[in-house]
């Protein structure tokens, strides 16, 4: 028998598969594909340290999900060493980039958690546990998500695990957050997409300082309101202390543009100071006596004041690092503001 035809078919098939394996483009792994995500930690106000049995659950959680890749603890904390991290959760958006890139991730994740006793009324109380959950965009340095958990039970260890158990529970959807942002990152984006500034679309100047050549015919917004933001319940609870800015477009029209979160606070307080923003009622900035857009800070200072649920303390008058000119001088509130 002659098997000569046989042999030659043998050798073209073998041929046609080396060809298709150097051609073929290879699977991506998921690591190439994962996003890298730094858990600095969550901070505590209580004399106990018990805020780490939370992280530790919830980087637990995450090193399962194989579309991110959580970097290792002691890099992360002597990269925060490094540049002085102190642990605050109140970030600036631009103190925030700094610290994804010195640890080197796309999103890090902060926030408060703990578990103590809590009381109510006289003779009646409980143990809470409670984890505010803060997911950080480390090329925005934007707060993207803000998850608060908290639960009331008769023993503390209770509540701890029903606090672990709902941040596993969640993590999944942290992670599916984090997906969505970087994939709207990438998208591009057409003109119609973005909104304008400025409620009529025109040009929008900043706030000239005082002794510049720009302050000449120019007048300031006049405010004829004054809005006090809420103390929302998740702060209360937490004890947080925290400052949130905004860069706001004050319209030609009298209108409330464009607000920016520069430092966020989470717990509820950016989306409380937005909601007091809008409800400001101005008089329209002027240059020579014509309506412009103004660009400017609004700075709200929050804090508990002890013995009381849901006020105000007013704010510091300790002057920023980096002083810039915003609204304080252009309406002083007669409220006791954040």
């Amino acid at each position: 028998m002659n098997r000569t035809p046989l042999l030659i078919l043998v050798l073209v098939l073998a041929a046609y598969s080396s060809a298709h394996q150097l051609t073929a483009s290879p699977r991506p792994s998921a690591t190439q594909h994962s996003i890298r995500i730094a858990l600095p930690g969550f901070t505590h106000s209580k004399a106990a340290d018990n805020s780490r049995a939370f992280e530790f659950a919830l980087a637990d959680s995450l090193t399962r999900d194989p579309r991110i890749t959580l970097i290792d603890q002691s890099l992360a904390q002597s990269a925060l060493a490094g540049i002085g991290y102190d642990g605050s959760i109140n970030m600036s958006k631009d103190e925030a980039r700094k610290l994804a890139a010195a640890i080197g991730c796309d999103f890090f994740i902060v926030g408060k958690a703990e578990a103590f006793t809590r009381s109510e009324r006289a003779n009646e109380s409980h143990e809470l546990a409670y984890a505010g959950v803060m997911i950080v965009d480390g090329r925005t340095g934007a707060l993207t998500e803000f998850d608060f958990i908290s639960n009331k039970a008769s023993a503390t260890e209770a509540a701890r695990q029903s606090i672990m158990k709902t941040l596993d529970a969640h993590a999944v959807g942290y992670v599916d957050r984090m997906m969505q942002v970087r994939a709207q990152a990438s998208a591009p984006r057409s003109k119609d997409a973005a909104s304008p500034a400025s409620p009529t679309g025109d040009i929008i100047e900043d706030v000239p300082a005082e002794d510049s050549p720009r302050s000449l015919g120019f007048k300031p917004p006049e405010f004829v309101n004054r809005v006090k933001p809420d103390y929302p319940t998740e702060a209360e609870m937490a004890d947080i202390t925290a400052t949130v800015e905004a860069m706001v477009v004050f319209g030609s029209t009298g209108e409330v543009g464009r607000i920016e979160i520069t430092r966020w606070a989470g717990f509820g307080l950016d989306e409380s100071s937005e909601r007091a923003i809008r409800q400001l009622k101005f008089k329209p900035a002027t240059r020579d006596g014509n309506p412009i857009s103004v660009r400017a800070m609004i700075r709200y200072n929050f804090r508990r004041v002890p013995g009381s649920t849901n006020k105000l303390e007013q704010p510091s008058s300790k002057p920023p690092d980096k002083p810039e000119r915003d609204l304080r001088e252009i309406f002083r509130p007669t409220f006791r503001r954040p």
